[in-house]
């Protein structure tokens, strides 16, 4: 097998980066760093590592009692088998599974649009690891097939012979001369491309790699768009907006082919805070989701035609608020009340309008469960509510919330009338 010497020395060292590089794949340990740790550990002694791919495949008998479902797995072809690891989420155990490449009748990978597969098949049965670099599943598949053919043909790994140790004097004065990128085997493409998508504008994914001055400034320009656009400069703030937005992509593109990483490591802080800010964003993304679908779910929602003052509410959850919420939390309805206050939120610019009779006096609500009412206003909407004022009686068609900690919240009010107090 050509570079076998090559993949010999990278094991030593555990370069799973320079093993990539060997294979011209990218290397990418989303998911799989605690797997990439520990696999020096799991090899045996000169085993040699060929191929590594992570990629999805389901849960077995030997499976943490804590994982569910299918999960992400490192796949590892070496010299002598098909290794498969997977950290436990909750616990620090590994499971670990291997196949001898003498057990192995053919290995078949398919790459789709974005993905691949590669599928293992031991006669008995089929081992399917799926969503992995594509590119990294044929790499595999093809050198699993060659050193196989190799075997049959009493190929060796080569032992620490004169020319061996030739040879690795002259990977190492190369090594030496190499990109740093390659000497940053902690570094991870994609969750620095995640991270810069999601929370680029603030700069993170500079302070996680050490680039602090890159990250301030950028901010700065995040923080001034706020403000501009809550002061209705919205050209200046768009144009702020387009020169942030600009920044980060060139960024991405720079994380994609490296270059990003040159001169650039990880604080020890940094490094603990990777995967953890990783988590949120991912978090993020899942919460932008359900936002997604609840705004489509609003859209949809019709009035019911219902009326409901405020002391109809109140008496409503406090009677009973199974049968309250099944009235007033998900619908859209009317509800009638006297203002005691209108009020803007400063940083996100939206309305509430509160109503007489809760609050701190409470003068209709004895009992308490309901302790305040109220009605969230777009900023949009804020006009419709300038001539609004204390005693002044408002009907408004509102999405209810429901209760939460005595507080009653309807969203998405329009305002319908408005009685002036005399």
């Amino acid at each position: 097998m050509d570079n076998l010497n090559r993949y010999r020395i990278c094991t030593e060292k555990a370069d799973w980066r320079g093993i990539c590089d060997i294979n011209g794949v990218g290397f990418d340990s989303l998911g799989t760093d605690k797997e990439f740790e520990a696999l020096p550990s799991y090899l045996e002694p000169d085993e040699v590592v060929f191929a590594v791919a992570s990629g999805i495949m389901k849960q077995t008998i030997t499976s943490n009692y804590f994982d569910a479902g299918p999960n992400t797995w490192l796949v590892v072809l070496t010299s002598e088998r098909f290794l498969f690891l997977d950290a436990a989420l909750l616990t620090s155990s590994i499971d670990s599974q291997s196949v001898r490449l003498d057990k192995v009748q053919a290995i078949s990978a398919s790459q789709g649009l974005l993905l691949g597969k590669i599928a293992i098949d031991l006669g008995s049965r089929l081992i399917t690891v799926d969503n992995c670099n594509k590119d990294a599943v044929k790499v595999m598949a093809d050198l699993a097939n060659k050193w196989l053919k190799d075997l049959e043909n009493g190929a060796k790994v080569p032992k620490d012979s004169p020319e061996m140790k030739e040879f690795k004097k002259k990977m190492s004065k190369t090594d030496e001369m190499a990109s740093s990128v390659s000497e940053l085997p902690s570094v991870n493409r994609t969750a620095a491309a995640i991270i810069a998508t999601l929370l680029g504008g603030f700069g993170v994914h500079d302070y996680i790699w050490g680039a602090w001055w890159l990250g301030v400034p950028k901010a700065l320009l995040t923080s001034i768009t706020f403000f501009l656009d809550s002061s209705e400069s919205f050209v200046l703030s768009a144009f702020l907006s387009l020169i942030v937005a600009v920044w980060v992509f060139v960024d991405l593109v720079r994380i994609f082919n490296g270059k990003y990483f040159v001169d650039k490591k990880p604080s020890t802080v940094a490094n603990g805070l990777r995967g953890f800010l990783l988590l949120i964003c991912l978090i993020g993304v899942a919460y932008s989701g359900y936002t997604l679908f609840s705004e489509i779910g609003d859209s949809l929602k019709k009035d019911n035609g219902k009326l409901a003052s405020i002391r109809e509410i109140v008496e409503s959850y406090n009677q009973n608020e199974a049968a309250a919420e099944k009235s007033f939390d998900g619908t859209m309805f009317s509800i009638g009340g006297v203002v005691r206050s209108v009020e803007k939120n400063p940083f996100w610019g939206d309305y509430t309008v509160k109503f007489e009779g809760l609050g701190s006096l409470n003068f209709f609500n004895l009992i308490g469960k309901v302790t305040e009412i109220e009605l969230k206003f777009s900023e949009k909407r804020g006009s419709e509510l300038t001539k609004a004022r204390k005693g002044d009686v408002i009907v408004s068609t509102c999405i209810g919330r429901g209760l939460f900690l005595g507080v009653y919240t309807a969203e998405k009010c329009k305002l319908k009338t408005i009685r002036q107090k005399k």
